[in-house]
């Protein structure tokens, strides 16, 4: 090889490195004007997301978190809310890694006596137009309420409503499929298991970790 090849190859990788250099310098003020606003959008969605599936409450419910483990062996993730310095409900966050396209994380409002309020599902990657529209609250619209405004409070959902105020059984709520009662959609059936789980072990974890709960937060009735 030519010493002018070489002298050339120096070169090259010297602009090169250049380049990296810059390019990873503008990524690094790029985040950092934008990882303010997306903490910011993040911690909105969580709290939109809390306000829908607990009663009102006045108190900082990130102030303290208790992690309960579940039959399973799920670290569930729970959160009080007061009112008045009254206890009024749980927010408990449990993450399925059996979704049909990956983990499921659900956040469900717990009442003071362990049964389940409501259920979110924050986050899926199932399949559109089938195990993803189990996991979905919106409401529906048709001709008659087309101009109609969207109707105060979470969106139905029987998939996601049926565990709510009931009390779950000694193994966990079972889809009808294999045997037990709860709901399944036919062409979604690992995301109506999944599901039927999620609610499953928060509600089994809420009813084995009582102790716990009242050492933490005042506890279960």
């Amino acid at each position: 090889m030519k010493i002018r090849d070489n002298e050339n190859l120096v070169v090259l990788g010297i602009f090169l490195a250049l380049v990296s250099l810059l390019s990873a310098l503008v990524l690094a003020v790029v985040s950092g004007f934008t990882a303010r606003p997306i903490s910011a959008a993040k911690k909105a969605r969580e709290a939109q997301a809390l306000r829908q599936i607990l009663p009102e409450f006045d108190n900082d419910i990130n102030a303290k978190t208790l992690t309960l483990k579940s039959p399973a062996k799920w670290r569930i993730q729970v959160r009080a809310a007061r009112k008045n310095g009254k206890l009024v409900g749980y927010a408990a966050l449990a993450v399925n890694p059996a979704g049909y396209a990956g983990a499921v994380k659900m956040l469900a409002g717990v009442n003071p006596d362990g049964t389940i309020r409501a259920i979110l599902v924050t986050e899926q990657h199932e399949t559109p137009g089938l195990g993803a529209e189990l996991c979905k609250r919106q409401f529906s619209r048709t001709i008659f309420n087309l101009t109609e405004p969207t109707p105060a409070g979470l969106p139905p959902n029987r998939y996601l409503d049926q565990f709510n105020g009931r009390k779950v059984p000694a193994k966990g709520w079972v889809i009808s499929k294999d045997g037990g009662d709860a709901l399944y959609h036919t062409g979604a059936t690992v995301t109506s298991r999944a599901i039927a789980k999620s609610a499953s072990e928060i509600a089994l974890a809420f009813q084995k970790g009582r102790r716990q709960l009242s050492k933490a937060f005042g506890g279960v009735k």
